[in-house]
């Protein structure tokens, strides 16, 4: 965890006002700049940081073991293009200025099962404006789940958001993965009782 207070996004940075530039927090140029919803113990993420060092990348894990994993793990990388927030994501999201990311991964978020919870996911029309408004035109929002009523509330709500296009085209888009997909030990796994995990891809129109 020693490397946790240089990698993470200032707190006075984080306002929320919609201003924050991705840029002012890297040292280095980039193409381009995704961001990591609940990263968990970020094998997906630092995965995808070998994959596309030229690319800059965002993580919010609220959990600390989840952090501590992920920082091990990159520890031995070259970290000038990654930053992390040990917090919620959403106070992250709601800093960032329009239009700067090109792409939002939402893997196998908490399904908060309990109908009184439902309000706490993090797919929800209030967020849904959010990543609108973070992400660029043409820009992804990514999403997994081997929850299949929690695949259903995701589904619903992107597709029924204005700016959000559903890419898939049939059955197989959504229930396979694509070829260069990151597969972590979670997918592997699964949840107890799950049967299959669901792939969601979408663009921002």
């Amino acid at each position: 965890m020693q490397l946790l207070p240089s990698l993470s996004v200032p707190e006075d940075l984080l306002k929320e006002d919609g201003n924050l530039s991705p840029s002012s927090l890297f040292d280095c140029d980039y193409k381009q700049c995704w961001f990591e919803i609940g990263f968990g113990s970020g094998e997906h993420l630092s995965a995808l940081m070998r994959r596309h060092p030229d690319y800059a990348w965002l993580g919010a894990e609220p959990y600390i073991n989840g952090m501590a994993a992920f920082l091990k793990d990159i520890q031995d990388l070259d970290r000038q293009n990654v930053r992390v927030h040990m917090d919620d994501a959403m106070m992250l999201a709601n800093s960032l200025g329009d239009g700067s990311l090109d792409g939002i991964y939402i893997l196998n978020p908490d399904p908060w099962h309990k109908k009184r919870h439902h309000k706490r996911r993090i797919v929800n029309p209030a967020n849904l404006d959010v990543f609108s408004r973070i992400l660029k035109p043409g820009g992804k929002l990514i999403m997994s789940t081997d929850v299949p009523y929690l695949a259903d509330w995701m589904v619903t709500h992107a597709a029924r958001h204005k700016d959000f296009k559903w890419l898939a085209k049939s059955a197989k888009d959504w229930q396979s993965p694509p070829n260069d997909w990151v597969t972590t030990a979670y997918e592997v796994k699964g949840a107890k009782g799950a049967k299959q995990m669901v792939y969601l891809f979408f663009n921002k129109t």
